[in-house]
């Protein structure tokens, strides 16, 4: 029998486990924020939700990304999808804004024991298989960012169903909480395999594979470029629901079809950039993503028809996608310090969470959401200028 086919298989399928670990996180930020908004809760109260949820994330990461093995990083992730699987049924019985806050603090903690050991496992899974890292990179941006997606999405349609259509949500997390739990189990000995390609032919040849030896290390850029990043998504996802449910009398359907299609856009793009060489060097890269990016924050700003809001959407979905492939890519480039760069990232993804949630919620109630939008946008322009000296001071080699 050819194993070939099967270690192909198995190694895209580890790819599965961030897509329902986001999944997971999408919707415990997703069903609280726009509950909270749409019982009459300020942007500041509805904020909060990933405030909470983003200080925790960043202050257990470090500790994980300190005793996170190759060894040990599967049994970690399923921990974690257990705990997650908790944390959704104990969510149905709890209401109150204390308890929920209560709640997104553990499943900080829960989401810090996933996400750093599986870049982990991911880079030595493709490391055995003998993927070249932009593979990994651009997988694991369209794996999460489809978890994104499709959390909100499904979530919107449940909540719409009726006065207790928050509570099947929930359980369609536990549901989804113990699937990941039980995938990483059975994929858990991908690790393991001989120090030469299992199969070569569907990556590309090292005759034409990029060397990033000899390029710069540029990982505090990815935590500057991805932390400003970070900050303006936090600004939709936290705060926009509010201007859904105040301004625009959006359904809680159409915010999660709005989200779906952000995070969609950023999964796609993420696919795509895949076969990327040296773009994540490149100054002119940068402004073409930022220009996208720029245009969708001026839509959840500004924008007040479906159309506007969904080209918003898609268009702010390719920033993303590209800020978190740059953030990813370049903590995992390095040689020997990748372990610990991985656990910075997720880290920077806490506290720029926790600013942008902070902020974004004092701003909107004081200033008025024009106000907020548009300061992101002035905030990107100055990143984008940043980047473009820094980039021109270490080209791609």
């Amino acid at each position: 029998m050819n194993a070939q086919p099967v270690r192909r298989t198995s190694s895209i399928l580890i790819y599965s486990l961030p897509v329902l670990a986001d999944m997971l996180v999408a919707q415990f930020l997703f069903i609280n924020s726009v509950r909270l908004a749409h019982a009459g809760a300020s942007a500041s109260v509805v904020a909060n939700t990933v405030a909470v949820w983003s200080i925790v994330y960043l202050l257990a990461c470090p500790a994980v990304g300190r005793f996170v093995t190759v060894a040990n990083a599967a049994h970690m992730m399923a921990g974690s999808m257990a705990g997650m699987a908790l944390l959704g049924g104990l969510f149905t019985v709890v209401e109150g804004v204390a308890g929920v806050y209560i709640l997104m603090a553990l499943a900080g903690v829960a989401a810090a024991f996933f996400f750093p050991p599986f870049q982990v496992f991911m880079k030595a899974v493709d490391r055995v298989e003998d993927k070249p890292l932009t593979y990994s990179t651009g997988l694991y941006t369209f794996a999460w960012s489809l978890g994104f997606a499709i959390g909100p999405f499904i979530s919107g349609f449940l909540m719409g169903r009726g006065p207790s259509g928050w509570k099947q949500a929930w359980w369609f997390a536990v549901t989804v909480a113990l699937m990941a739990s039980v995938g990483v189990f059975s994929l858990r000995h991908r690790t393991r395999g001989p120090s030469a390609p299992a199969f070569s032919g569907i990556e590309v040849s090292q005759k034409t594979r990029a060397d990033y030896s000899h390029q710069t290390d540029l990982a505090w850029m990815g935590w500057i470029g991805g932390g400003v990043g970070m900050i303006l998504i936090t600004l939709i996802r936290a705060v926009f629901p509010v201007r859904a449910e105040a301004v625009l009398h959006l359904t809680q359907g159409l915010q999660g079809l709005l989200f779906f299609l952000l995070s969609l856009s950023q999964a796609v793009t993420g696919l795509i950039l895949c076969r990327s060489r040296y773009w994540m060097y490149r100054p002119a890269a940068m402004a073409g993503f930022g220009l996208f990016g720029l245009v969708g924050m001026l839509a959840f700003g500004f924008g007040e028809s479906l159309p506007s809001l969904v080209a918003g959407a898609l268009m702010f979905g390719v920033y993303s996608g590209s800020f978190f492939f740059y953030l990813v890519f370049h903590a995992l480039v390095h040689p020997r310090r990748s372990s610990q760069y991985v656990a910075i990232n997720e880290s920077v993804v806490g506290i720029c969470g926790m600013a942008g949630a902070m902020l974004g919620g004092w701003v909107a109630d004081r200033f008025g959401f024009g106000m907020l939008y548009s300061a992101g946008m002035a905030l990107l322009l100055l990143t984008l200028g940043f980047q473009w000296i820094v980039h021109q001071r270490f080209p791609a080699r």
